[in-house]
């Protein structure tokens, strides 16, 4: 059976068995999120627009919490982008489409595919309260489990804006490390030097090292690069890790290679913090990631390099044939 025809069943059957996120959340705080969902970037050369109207039906129909968490009007958002046009639908754009609608997070998302590989990216971004932008990233050939990666991150979704607020003040819940400011570029040059900016801290002292992963449409997860904390940075730092992106095993870099950049932290005992991931795609006619304005704190003069990342990309044409 054609996937277009099984489409609407498989959007019945998570609408109708996923358990509503609003039986597990705390309803100690009156506050009302609203989210702001955005219609997905499909890249392909075939045509999956379907794929965008099924995607944004889940979403739509498994974020709202009661009394905690609802959905704005998917009429209002397009009302929004059509008076904005924005030239790129990126995070920057988003957000202020966002501040526009009235929206407390947003979420963007793409969906890639080249040739039986499909690849797909999603990010549930705050843009009123200070919180790093929450990412799900997956590759794998054909499409025939996208909309149940889709529905598990959509259930996540009420967890990840009220959680903290549910568990504050157990006693018995562990204090793992926390990332509390994040930040780098989203299009640079293939052989330019990215920093990827990073705060965090861990009541305990006991943060150890920092884990960076790349995940390539196409291609695949490249293996983990690890950067080694300093005792004086176990507690708290504020500093960035540097990427020299030129690889020995690519003499250039496809036009538009989209990758996701994923970095955690690592305590004792396996412990470590939410993953923060970073969309980033190399292109020819950007700037240069170092004239890019620091956002607050990375703007002041205590940053200092806490490592580097030791990961080279493949150039994927060259690696197909």
């Amino acid at each position: 059976m054609k996937l277009k025809t099984i489409l609407p069943c498989l959007l019945l059957v998570f609408i109708l068995t996923f358990p509503s996120p609003s039986v597990t959340q705390s309803r100690d705080s009156s506050r009302l999120y609203q989210v702001a969902v955005f219609p997905f970037m499909i890249h392909s050369q075939e045509n999956l627009d379907y794929l965008r109207e099924g995607i944004n039906d889940i979403l739509t129909s498994r974020i709202a919490v009661e009394d905690r968490v609802v959905v704005i009007d998917r009429s209002i958002v397009e009302r929004a982008l059509s008076e904005e046009r924005p030239l790129r639908l990126d995070e920057t754009a988003a957000a202020k489409i966002g501040v526009k609608v009235g929206a407390d997070y947003i979420i963007l998302g793409s969906v890639t595919k080249v040739h039986d590989y499909v690849s797909l990216d999603v990010r549930l971004i705050s843009i009123t309260e200070a919180k790093p932008p929450v990412t799900v990233y997956t590759e794998q050939k054909g499409i025939d489990d996208l909309m149940l990666k889709i529905g598990n991150f959509a259930q996540s979704i009420g967890h990840r804006i009220l959680g903290g607020r549910a568990l504050a003040g157990r006693a018995d819940e562990p204090r793992y490390p926390l990332i509390t400011h994040a930040f780098t570029v989203e299009r640079i040059k293939y052989g330019d030097i990215l920093r990827v900016y990073l705060e965090a801290e861990d009541l305990e002292g006991e943060m150890i090292r920092i884990g960076t992963l790349v995940d390539q449409a196409g291609y695949g997860r490249y293996p983990i690069s690890w950067a080694f904390l300093k005792q004086p940075d176990r507690k708290h730092f504020k500093g960035y890790l540097q990427w020299n992106t030129f690889s020995s095993k690519a003499s250039i870099l496809s036009e538009g290679t989209p990758i996701t950049l994923t970095v955690t932290v690592f305590g004792k005992s396996g412990r470590k913090s939410d993953t923060v991931a970073f969309p980033i795609t190399f292109e020819s006619g950007v700037k240069r990631a170092s004239s890019y304005q620091l956002p607050s704190p990375f703007d002041q003069k205590d940053v200092k390099k806490l490592g580097n990342i030791d990961i080279e990309l493949m150039d994927l044409t060259n690696w197909r044939q």
